[in-house]
């Protein structure tokens, strides 16, 4: 009995202690506040080439295994000998091995793969030269992988591109380069330089921060500042030509204005052509940004000093007491306690001794979701990881800072297999966190949800593209339209992001609705009755409205707009202006089209919202953030730094294959991507203005300024047989088809009940490209390269251009069945007044 007695005493005893001991360790797994670490430094080795005996190309390392052709950044021209040295900055790692990838740029196909691990030696670099043993074809772009292998046998890989070329002139247009950044620099040297200006008194010429070739000498030479650079300046090559290069320095330099010592990040960009007889600079431009350092706050009017910059959009967050702010500059995230006086560098790359070429590598991006009303936020970092434990990755993180703790948590790590470029390009705006802790995003045309709880990831709606989404901050409603072959859907969808509740606008029978955009928190769309739809002669697909509304989230019906014999094929919103573009049906042997009407116009009653805080200018672009106007700075604000929570759950959240990933095209300008288009044109039209270069989702290249010759007429096609009776477009798809010796009968050309890029997409050995909408001039890029262009001259007769020179273009007219010569002036108003329709195909075969 005594037994039993000290047993039940021992055992209550044990669960006394257990159940003190459980629940106290419950409260340390739930977290642990000490569990805090400071951000690990950056430490990959930084690459450089050498070609031509110049070093040039630096590139940073990934931890990422991506396709070699992912990253397109920067080429290096190669003789006839096909190699290059590699020069490796091994600081943090022993290099014991590098091999090397030669692909095809657009396929990622392998050429060649090999690897080295005998290197030169300094103590502080190791170099090695690469030599390919494969037969490149000159002028044309080959994607390398290089893939460093450490004494731990971590791998670490660097991309590039190389072009072969009997002679790129590397060294004439560097030295040129090089010479003329080293001489602005000083204002006697850069006397020599002026030459080379094209001066246009109608520029501003007031601020350094944004500089170019039309700018005033004082300008170019640096005004009265006197900079001192900071970095290693090493060109990277960006395009190259035989006779042309595009080159872009990016460095950081110092000043002391006035007694405050500023810091800048600098880039140069360079347009050359070099000639036997001289240098001929085509472009210059500078932008330069001054680094955000809050000890230079303006006291006295209570301002955050920005400094010299061009980006007038700070992204902020002001919490609804007006007491925080949050906000993003230079990639940096800050966080203001106006009452306190006390700023909080929220999420920062840079290092306490900054290694500038690593840290502050521009291929990242920071947006803020929220901030609640204790000053907690939420916020998405996305790019390329510059330190930390994902150095050299590229992804989204979603972070949050938790203001009363001092620290940053890692919510969701989300890796893609892309650069920043593409990767800023498909991110959606759409983006938010709500309070019951599901993460909802937009990219890849894809909205996802994700449970921060439950850890499952869903896909709320596929094929919705950038333009077919709708976010209402203010509201907390987002709105979405998903998409099928670019046709409207028979719904859209609205969600309230903190509910998650959806309801949903269809469309009355017979018709489909289409999103059309948002004014002050409300959605615009319309309807399109089925039979109004018509496949243009381009392949494109013209959804026309007929009757739009205006309406809140809560589908009350606010205005609408109907006019008879009218229809709306796009809008444009500006304040509170909404501009229609207009279009009237033409029936033409039972093909509907429609040509282009005067647009019309909805003013909108939208409420003024005055800013509390805005951005201002103040001398010589200098800008400043203003706070509100009953806040007064007493002394400059204190500063501090977060630490990042150590967590145990692993945050990586992995996106499902997208086999159908949409086709976008890509301009890239000034080295680097301008924007993304559903449409060629756009990305034309933006190269073009840019001196630029396009290409497509999959590598492709599309169109390219500056290589179109003054005067080409493709050999052999006016000898070929073509049967220019009947429909003036089969004809002319027969000739297109002809003439990559494809034979097709005239019913398999028929475009009656379908267009002429379908008869193209299904017939030709290439890949056809729809040119709706580029300039005469543009389109001629592609005749150029021995590829016919087909050319509407009105809504149902189309000819064949194929030759060009200064003053004439060359066509061949199946109305006639003959050649013709047009004038170029001439030829520009007809095709215009036709719409400027084009249809070529891409140097890649199907």
């Amino acid at each position: 009995m005594l037994k039993n007695i000290y047993r039940v005493i021992i055992l209550l005893g044990i669960f006394v202690a257990a159940l003190f001991y459980f629940s106290r360790d419950i409260k340390e797994v739930v977290f642990d506040t000490d569990n805090k670490i400071v951000m690990e430094d950056a430490t990959f080795p930084l690459v450089t080439i050498k070609t031509d005996d110049k070093i040039i190309n630096l590139l940073h390392g990934y931890s990422s295994n991506l396709n070699a052709n992912v990253v397109r950044e920067a080429v290096t021209p190669v003789g006839a000998d096909q190699s290059f040295e590699v020069s490796i900055n091994q600081e943090n790692y022993i290099i014991k091995k590098m091999n090397y990838e030669l692909r095809e740029f657009s396929s990622n196909s392998l050429i060649e793969s090999n690897s080295i691990s005998v290197f030169e030696d300094d103590g502080k670099d190791k170099t090695a030269k690469i030599s390919y043993k494969a037969e490149l074809e000159k002028g044309k772009d080959y994607a390398v992988k290089l893939t460093l292998i450490t004494s731990e046998s971590m791998k670490i890989y660097y991309y590039q591109r190389i072009k072969l070329y009997d002679d790129s002139h590397l060294k004439e247009k560097l030295s040129f380069i090089m010479d003329f950044h080293n001489k602005i620099m000083d204002k006697d040297k850069a006397k020599d330089i002026v030459k080379y200006l094209e001066p246009d008194n109608d520029n501003e010429n007031t601020s350094l921060t944004y500089v170019d070739i039309h700018s005033s000498f004082d300008l170019v030479s640096w005004g009265n500042m006197k900079p001192a650079i900071l970095t290693e300046v090493i060109p990277t090559v960006k395009e190259i030509y035989t006779d042309t290069a595009s080159v872009e320095l990016n460095y950081f330099v110092e000043t002391d204005n006035s007694d405050i010592r500023e810091q800048y990040q600098v880039t140069e960009f360079y347009r050359v052509r070099y000639s036997a007889d001289r240098m001929y600079l085509l472009n210059y431009e500078r932008r330069m940004e001054a680094l955000f350092d809050p000890n230079l706050a303006n006291v006295s009017k209570s301002e955050l000093r920005l400094g010299l910059s061009s980006d007038y959009e700070v992204s902020c967050l002001e919490s609804a007491d007006e007491k925080k702010l949050v906000f993003v500059r230079d990639r940096e995230l800050w966080f203001y306690d106006l009452d306190k006086n006390e700023m909080v560098q929220v999420f920062s790359f840079r290092q306490e001794k900054t290694d500038y070429l690593r840290d502050l590598y521009d291929r990242h991006d920071i947006r803020v979701l929220s901030m609640d009303e204790e000053g907690n936020v939420d916020f998405l970092v996305y790019g390329y990881m510059n330190r930390g434990q994902y150095e050299g990755k590229v992804a989204v993180i979603l972070y949050q800072y938790i203001r009363s703790e001092g620290r940053i948590e890692e919510l969701v790590y989300i890796p893609v297999e892309e650069s920043y470029q593409t990767l800023k390009e498909n991110l959606g705006e759409f983006a938010f966190i709500n309070a019951r802790e599901i993460f909802y995003f937009h990219i890849n045309d894809t909205v996802y949800s994700y449970n921060l709880i439950t850890r499952e990831l869903s896909g709320m709606a596929a094929g919705v593209h950038k333009n077919d989404i709708v976010v209402l901050e203010d509201k907390n409603y987002v709105v979405w339209q998903e998409g099928k072959d670019a046709l409207p859907a028979g719904e859209i969808s609205i969600m309230n992001m903190e509910t998650g509740e959806i309801q949903t606008i269809g469309a009355p029978a017979g018709y489909y609705i289409r999103l059309l955009g948002k004014i002050d928190s409300n959605i615009i769309y319309g309807f399109v009755k089925k039979d109004d739809i018509a496949v243009m002669m381009d392949g494109s697909i013209l959804a026309p409205v007929d009757k739009a509304e205006i309406a809140t989230v809560d589908k009350k019906v606010l205005k609408s707009y109907e006019r008879s014999g009218y229809y709306i094929s796009g809008i444009k919103v500006n304040d509170n202006i909404i501009t229609l573009d207009r279009v009237k049906k033409v029936e033409q042997s039972g093909r509907i089209t429609y040509v282009h009407a005067e647009d019309d116009y909805i003013i909108n009653q939208v409420k003024e919202k005055t800013a509390k805080i805005s951005v201002k200018a103040g001398e010589e672009a200098e800008l400043y953030l203003t706070l509100p106007k009953d806040f007064t700075m007493e002394a400059i604000p204190g500063v501090s730094k977060t630490m990042q929570t150590v967590i145990s759950q692993d945050p990586t959240v992995r996106l499902p294959e997208n086999d159908s990933k949409p086709l976008y095209y890509y301009s890239y300008v000034t080295g680097g991507i301008s924007g993304a288009y559903e449409e060629a044109a756009g990305a034309i039209k933006d190269a073009d203005k840019g001196i630029g270069v396009v290409l497509d989702s999959s590598n492709r290249l599309v169109w390219e300024r500056g290589v179109k010759t003054t005067q080409y007429t493709i050999p052999n096609i006016a000898n070929l047989h073509w049967d220019f009776s009947g429909n003036p477009i089969s004809a002319c798809l027969e000739l297109m088809l002809s003439f990559q010796g494809v034979k097709a009968s005239k019913t398999e050309l028929s475009v009656t009940g379908s267009s002429a890029y379908e008869v193209l997409a299904e017939k030709s050995l290439y890949t056809p490209v729809s040119l709706t909408g580029i300039t005469l001039d543009e389109a001629l890029y592609y005749v150029s390269l021995g590829r016919p262009v087909l050319a509407m001259t009105d809504h149902k007769d189309a000819v064949i251009i194929y030759g060009y020179d200064a003053f004439n273009i060359i066509v061949m007219d199946p109305d006639t069945g003959k050649t013709d010569k047009i004038g170029i002036n001439d030829g520009t108003r007809l095709f215009a007044n036709a719409g400027n329709v084009y249809l070529s195909y891409l140097g890649e075969k199907q």
